[in-house]
């Protein structure tokens, strides 16, 4: 008996490994980015358990760099009034806090989802 393994045979192997390698990775891929959503929503709701209406939005920057937040700071009519954007992700899935403020002091805020 020839032991001898077939080309068609070697090629159907690599490509079943090649198959199982690609779903292992997407399992991986899949696992990883949920883990990484999941802890966006918590440090962006950590950050705003952290803002309390009627406190001064100074030093909110240093604060959402502390927690490994990128931040956003837009301003209204004057440089006392805007909306600050602190938010953290992955790819597709991103958490957002605005805080809203007027006169230096948060006047609102939420947390929203960009999925």
């Amino acid at each position: 008996m020839n032991k001898d393994k077939s080309p068609l045979r070697r090629l159907l192997k690599v490509c079943l490994k090649t198959l199982i390698a690609l779903i292992a990775f997407t399992i991986i891929l899949v696992i990883y980015a949920g883990f990484k959503v999941r802890d966006a929503e918590k440090r962006v709701r950590a950050f705003s358990q952290q803002v309390v209406i009627g406190m001064p939005v100074a030093g909110l920057d240093e604060k959402a760099s502390e927690m490994g937040l990128k931040f956003r700071r837009t301003t209204g009519s004057s440089n006392q009034s805007g909306s600050i954007q602190v938010w953290q992700g992955f790819a597709f899935g991103r958490w957002f806090c605005t805080v809203e403020y007027q006169d230096g002091k948060a006047t609102g805020k939420r947390v929203t989802s960009l999925d």
